[in-house]
């Protein structure tokens, strides 16, 4: 019963990460803005691929998290600070490329750009947690 838990609180948690980081990355400016030529269509599209791709994502990285390291505390903790800093590296590195991005003026252009973004968030943070559960994982235990 516990592994369950664990588990859905850790999901429950995972999504939690995902809209805390679209929300930082609108209020303090993270990340970098991509444009939207089609105005209102763009939005869409982004809001599907947000909707349909990265939050159900991050709600199985966090059930996995959960389930991975019930046992251990200090492997659950690691493995969300190896998400958090797999999100940050991503936000980070697309902020670096703002004037690259400006230069996007097709719409279809820029939907890639914002899918590729998502994909390469899931992607790092998904990395972040898998390197920091092997780090716990082959720790001699205290």
């Amino acid at each position: 019963m516990k592994k369950v838990i664990v588990t859905l609180g850790s999901a429950v948690m995972g999504l939690a990460v995902c809209l805390c980081f679209m929300w930082a990355a609108d209020v303090l400016g993270l990340s970098a803005l991509f444009p939207s030529p089609a105005g209102e269509d763009d939005y869409s599209v982004r809001l599907d691929y947000f909707v349909v791709g990265v939050c159900p994502s991050f709600l199985l990285l966090g059930a996995w998290i959960g389930y991975t390291s019930v046992e251990s505390a200090d492997q659950w903790s690691g493995m969300w600070a190896g998400t958090v800093a797999g999100s940050l590296a991503v936000f980070v590195g697309t902020s670096l490329l703002y004037r690259q991005l400006e230069t996007l003026t097709a719409s279809r252009a820029a939907n890639h750009a914002v899918l590729l973004f998502f994909v390469a968030w899931v992607i790092f943070s998904v990395c972040g947690a898998a390197l920091a559960r092997d780090l716990y994982r082959d720790a001699p235990a205290a």
